[in-house]
């Protein structure tokens, strides 16, 4: 059975503990932005570090490249997002899967597939 695939946005690695990710059957990705987003926070304990470290593991790191860059400054031109945001919504496009995210902000743009999560 394959897994249903996604763009993972920085919320949505925030709000779903690793223990609950890896019981479901969706293989998750990331733009490198997250991963800095995630691990960059003022103040992150070693706890926190390791939680994280380990919820990327079982995810797939997508690396940044000229076509994500340029549809990126796209986005953020058209769509006045912030730089973080225009490449994680850059980085679901190019890769032509849906992104998995808590912002509904992103549901402006057309050309995303966007999978909105509910608190």
């Amino acid at each position: 059975m394959s897994s249903t695939k996604y763009v993972a946005d920085t919320n949505a690695f925030l709000m779903l503990p690793a223990s609950i990710k890896s019981q479901i059957d969706s293989h998750w990705y990331f733009h490198f932005i997250t991963e800095i987003e995630l691990l960059g926070k003022p103040g992150i304990t070693a706890r926190e570090v390791g939680s994280i470290k380990g919820l990327l593991k079982i995810c797939t790191k997508i690396r940044h490249n000229e076509s994500i860059g340029l549809l990126a400054i796209s986005l953020r031109q058209r769509f006045r997002l912030k730089v973080a945001d225009a490449l994680i919504a850059a980085t679901a496009i190019y890769s032509e899967v849906p992104l998995l995210t808590y912002d509904r902000d992103f549901a402006r743009i057309a050309r995303l597939n966007v999978v909105l999560l509910e608190m």
